[in-house]
């Protein structure tokens, strides 16, 4: 077999992968792959160089890496790799979890979904009850939005003829762990639990996804970064990285699409409901509570409906890929 075939060169990614990931985060990142091989294993040819930028185009995908920096756009979409792309001499390198979980994952979702599922969604209006979430300091409060939406994206499922349960579908209180429960116990294909942001900085704005990172590797949640324990060895939602990283892309790219809100990327974290659900998660940050803009526009019920309408897009593209997955071979007559 030609070792720089598709088949091939896709197959020995996997193989080294899987030995990098044995070991040390450090032992992963100096085993790191030629970026220009990765890349031309799915159909692109030489990168452009723009000083630290390197934009590679297919017939159908362009995706801009920059050096020493876990930010990627593919697609138009910012993504944050588990670990930075670093220029070497004549070559950029990309770690192989990056490689396979996640550009390769978003580039050809079809291996990353081989064993994904697609019966059951569970919807997780974040907070609720005594816990209220983020809140603007006045009668805005994230409980409220986030089972608003979770409603929206619901009943949008549902006439999709999508099967769908709610952790919660009405103003209480529910631990993390109870959460993860409820989704493992009726047997949930896809998770997405739905959150509002806040921040010190009352001009940050727009729509964030998270995943959880690859074991060993770092968070790009800043305050959860300075925990003990922050780059654990692993955790249950790891399974599906792959999977991960596909819902996260449909999911950010839907919301994006519906609302126009700005693209602060799908990122990495290891949150509770996501680091320890037992299917395909993401967690999604509708918008900013701490913005008084992002807040009016979280008040008009036709914006909701547009996020809502963003969420349900992306996870019936999810979800239709999967299926796609699961159909018989087509043969030839």
């Amino acid at each position: 077999m030609n070792p720089f075939s598709y088949k091939g060169w896709y197959g020995w990614i996997l193989a080294v992968a899987l030995l990098g990931l044995a070991g040390t985060a450090e032992a992963v990142v100096f085993r790191g792959l030629g970026l220009n091989e990765v890349m031309a294993s799915h159909g692109f040819g030489p990168p452009a160089e723009y000083g630290k930028s390197a934009v590679y185009r297919s017939r159908t995908a362009t995706v801009i890496f920059e050096a020493s920096s876990r930010r990627v756009v593919v697609n138009g979409l910012t993504v944050y790799l588990n670990r930075s792309v670093m220029k070497g001499a004549g070559n950029w390198v990309i770690s192989p979890v990056d490689a396979v979980d996640t550009i390769g994952a978003m580039l050809l979702p079809s291996r990353a979904l081989r064993k994904a599922s697609s019966f059951l969604v569970v919807l997780d209006p974040g907070h609720g009850g005594t816990d209220p979430g983020a809140s603007n300091g006045q009668s805005r409060q994230e409980k409220k939005y986030t089972l608003d939406i979770a409603k929206r994206v619901r009943l949008r499922l549902r006439q999709s003829q999508v099967n769908v349960i709610m952790t919660r579908d009405r103003d209480m209180a529910m631990g993390l762990d109870e959460r993860c429960w409820r989704t493992d116990k009726c047997g949930g294909d896809v998770f997405v639990s739905i959150h509002l942001n806040a921040s010190r900085n009352h001009a940050t704005s727009g729509i964030e996804t998270y995943i959880v990172p690859a074991p060993g590797y770092p968070t790009t949640a800043e305050a959860e970064s300075r925990l003990p324990g922050s780059r654990t060895k692993s955790c249950p939602g790891n399974r599906f990285d792959g999977a991960n990283a596909v819902l996260a892309q449909y999911l950010h790219k839907g919301m994006i699409a519906h609302t126009g809100a700005p693209d602060r990327g799908i990122r990495r974290a290891r949150f509770y409901v996501i680091r320890n659900a037992s299917c395909p998660a993401a967690l999604v940050e509708c918008g900013f509570l701490s913005n008084t803009r992002e807040v009016g526009k979280m008040d008009d019920a036709s914006y909701r409906d547009r996020i809502a309408e963003g969420i349900t897009r992306g996870l019936l593209t999810y979800l239709n890929r999967v299926r796609l997955q699961h159909l018989p071979p087509v043969r030839n007559m």
